[in-house]
């Protein structure tokens, strides 16, 4: 019986040290922590002395109090500041992107704060910084209050870095759980939302916009809120434009570009959904903005093999090849297999054309746009209604105008064919 209670009271002393040691070492981390969040400060200052910057007239241009940038940056009496404080700040103080850009990646590297955790995962989905949600995701996993959060970003940032995306995604989704914390729901319904539109399901986002429109309102810290619902405005213009909603789209889009909360991806996304809303009244205007937001993005630095600037290019392509203009400005460095082919088909080599959406079809499967390139191809006017229905059945009803067009070309086509043999025969 005493060897039993000295085994006990070894094991409880042993759990005692062991936890003890793991407590040292979370506060060891978190002092080397706010050692690096000094060394930032310090650095920062530095440069606000080399450029001649007061604290005074910053503040006041930053929109922040005074002692908030004193404690903040100068004394350092501030542990963290408040992200979003921090880059109205830097706003200021470095006026190019890329060095601004740096200093607030380095911010969000060592922030330990919560609230700056859930603030930033949200930035770098705006900003299109996938990289640093990685990163993010693999310093906090694990923390107990964080990891719900970090799992829906964990996700959705796989359908950013085209890791995976569509119904795999959506299988993957539907094997977890989820905190009814109304940010999380945002965040998981846009990716629901953008899932079913990466599966070309259109009408089945509207409900997943719905839950996020619902759960906005409950969304308490401003910053977040803002982000998030730019971020929702966004994929709503897209849904209205689907709707063959043009003016609610564009207007969306323009409270995007008007609003005094930037985000370049957002920012530029509303440039180009603009562009797509004239591409079946006004193709030169479609070019204007859509063009504008490829070089929005060029100017802001985004990486160029990212998943927004292909995106954009091969909308871009599309338009030149669907109207048979500027054909020479196609950039074959950023077009779709799909639309290759489309090229392909209608301009150089029918076969090949065909051949090559052929095989896109085998691997990836159908979708409304392979079926409409192969029967414009093809000149197959069956296939065009068929592609018609496709479209509006996932209630596609901007591009549907696209096989609307061709058919009543095609028919005109033909009549004069007609025309023509009878004639003849006459």
């Amino acid at each position: 019986m005493v060897n039993f209670y000295v085994f006990e009271g070894r094991n409880i002393v042993e759990a005692i040290e062991k936890k003890a040691r793991v407590k040292s070492k979370k506060q060891l981390e978190k002092e080397f922590k706010r050692n690096l969040m000094r060394d930032l400060m310090k650095k920062i200052k530095k440069d606000m002395e080399d450029k001649g910057i007061k604290i005074r007239p910053l503040a006041k241009k930053a929109g922040v109090d005074r002692s908030v940038i004193a404690e903040g940056i100068v004394t350092c009496k501030t542990a963290e500041m408040k992200l979003d404080t921090f880059m109205k700040i830097m706003d200021v103080v470095y006026e190019k992107l890329e060095e601004r850009q740096g200093v607030i990646r380095s911010f969000i590297k060592i922030s330990q704060n919560e609230l700056n955790i859930r603030k930033a995962l949200c930035y770098c989905q705006g900003t299109g910084d996938w990289g640093l949600i990685t990163d993010l995701v693999g310093i906090h996993w694990g923390n107990r209050v964080l990891n719900k959060y970090i799992r829906v970003y964990q996700l959705f940032n796989k359908r950013n870095q085209n890791v995976k995306k569509g119904q795999p995604l959506l299988d993957e989704m539907d094997q977890h759980i989820f905190s009814n914390d109304a940010e999380i729901q945002v965040v998981l319904n846009i990716l629901y939302a953008l899932s079913m539109h990466d599966t070309f399901n259109i009408r089945a986002m509207y409900p997943y916009m719905g839950k996020v429109e619902k759960n906005l309102m409950d969304v308490s810290d401003t910053f977040i809120h803002n982000w998030l619902a730019m971020y929702f405005d966004e994929r709503m213009a897209y849904v209205n434009l689907f709707d063959d909603k043009p003016d609610l789209c564009r207007q969306k889009c323009n409270g995007i570009l008007e609003n005094d909360t930037f985000i370049l991806l957002i920012h530029a996304t509303a440039m180009c959904c603009i562009g797509e809303s004239y591409m079946f009244e006004d193709q030169l205007l479609s070019e204007k903005w859509i063009s504008d937001s490829i070089n929005y993005l060029d100017r802001h630095g985004l990486p160029r093999d990212s998943r927004k600037y292909r995106a954009f290019n091969t909308t871009l392509n599309y338009l030149y090849i669907e109207f048979g203009f500027n054909l020479d400005k196609i950039n074959f460095e950023y077009i779709d297999t799909s639309e290759l082919g489309y090229y392909i088909g209608l301009y150089e080599d029918k076969e090949k054309g065909l051949e090559m959406i052929y095989n896109l079809v085998k691997e990836r499967g159908s979708s409304p746009f392979t079926d409409y390139y192969i029967a414009r191809i093809n000149e197959d006017l069956e296939g065009l209604e068929k592609a018609l229905m496709r479209f509006e059945r996932v209630a596609n009803y901007h591009y549907a105008k696209a096989v609307r067009r061709t058919i009543e070309l095609l028919k005109k086509a033909q009549g004069e064919v007609e025309k023509g043999w009878g004639k003849l025969v006459y």
